[in-house]
């Protein structure tokens, strides 16, 4: 989904932009719901509400990225020159930027101690040490690198075969590395981001 520009990615990171506006007849987000951008990460959308454009502040333009609500219109009218500033409406989309350790609900996870993350550590070896093939930490790494991943992409990347990586990215659901959403993408889970941070830090430690 490309709803922001790059140049706004460092506000919406640091959560200085939690706010956007569309022109849309229909809205496209459900509040509730979690969705990927590209290049971004994911965003939980908090409100969703359709208002008058007159009714946004100056408050409300710069939690959206810009100096004012006069911003607003004038980006608008470009978008739109028969627009009624006093009679139109738009949607007023408020959202949270999910850091890559949250889950998709929003939610800071609760974080393992290093025995529990040991633990982890460990239960993967021994799944790597059965695999065939490609192993499951080298699937969690390549995915670590993106918000979500396809079959798809996995196989190409991997260049093996599709029934592969299916199996093995069932497994890792089976074990709580990996889980799926409703459009077949899949991410990591709050528990394995936290384990691939914590095998990147003894790797660290290992080198001093």
């Amino acid at each position: 989904m490309s709803l922001f520009s790059f140049s706004s990615f460092p506000a919406i990171k640091s959560g200085d932009m939690t706010l956007t506006f569309r022109l849309w007849d229909t809205c496209k987000l459900r509040k509730g719901k979690s969705y990927p951008v590209e290049k971004l990460g994911r965003i939980l959308i908090k409100d969703a509400r359709k208002i008058p454009i007159s009714s946004i502040s100056d408050k409300e333009a710069k939690m959206a990225g810009y100096k004012s609500s006069g911003q607003i219109v004038s980006f608008f009218q470009k978008k739109k020159p028969d627009l009624n500033t006093e009679q139109d409406t738009c949607f007023r989309i408020e959202f949270q930027y999910l850091k890559p350790e949250m889950g998709r609900s929003g939610r800071e996870p609760r974080a393992l101690s290093r025995i529990m993350l040991d633990k982890l550590d460990e239960k993967l070896k021994r799944l790597d040490r059965r695999a065939q093939g490609i192993t499951y930490s080298a699937i969690l790494k390549e995915m670590s690198k993106k918000s979500f991943s396809r079959i798809n992409k996995l196989v190409t990347t991997f260049d093996c075969e599709f029934t592969e990586v299916r199996r093995k990215l069932n497994r890792l659901i089976s074990e709580r590395f990996v889980e799926t959403d409703p459009h077949k993408r899949f991410h990591l889970t709050p528990q394995s981001i936290q384990l691939i941070k914590h095998r990147e830090n003894k790797a660290i430690e290992t080198k001093k």
